[in-house]
């Protein structure tokens, strides 16, 4: 249904100015970040993962491949680490959303981890985003913390 293929050089930058930007915007909601710290905060830990962008060890950034022809419909990123495998980013484009490339893609990056090493494949997910925590449920991830936050009336 859908192949993982690593991500071009051309990719790479409008991927990350994406991704710094959405990150920036679910802390902001989350209350972790303020509206003007927000994209800073996120470049810097983006710059502090990736300082080597696509060729920086022990990262994996890919492409997810899907349909005939075959065609981008979104991106993922895995991190092996001592902590085992980390999915730091999974996205699919809005129009391909819905489709089951997300779950697709969440099984083609089993045992590319496993094979770099990983006995686990853990990640974050924000508290609203609903969907995604009930696809990862689905393919049984488990939540081992959980912080909760309550806005203060004036």
């Amino acid at each position: 249904m859908v192949r993982l293929a690593p991500m071009e050089e051309t990719e790479y930058r409008p991927y990350i100015e994406r991704l710094i930007r959405t990150y920036a915007a679910d802390h902001v909601r989350a209350g972790r970040w303020t509206p003007a710290e927000g994209e800073g905060e996120a470049r810097k830990e983006v710059e502090r993962l990736l300082p080597q962008g696509l060729a920086t060890p022990n990262q994996f950034l890919f492409s997810i491949l899907a349909g005939e022809p075959e065609s981008v419909v979104g991106r993922a990123w895995l991190a092996v680490e001592p902590r085992g495998g980390f999915v730091y980013d999974l996205e699919v484009d809005p129009p391909h959303r819905r489709r089951g490339y997300a779950e697709a893609a969440m099984r083609a990056l089993e045992p590319i981890a496993r094979a770099r090493g990983a006995d686990r494949l853990g990640l974050h997910v924000f508290g609203d985003n609903v969907g995604a925590r009930g696809l990862y449920r689905k393919l049984g991830y488990s939540e081992t913390h959980v912080i909760m936050s309550k806005p203060l009336p004036e």
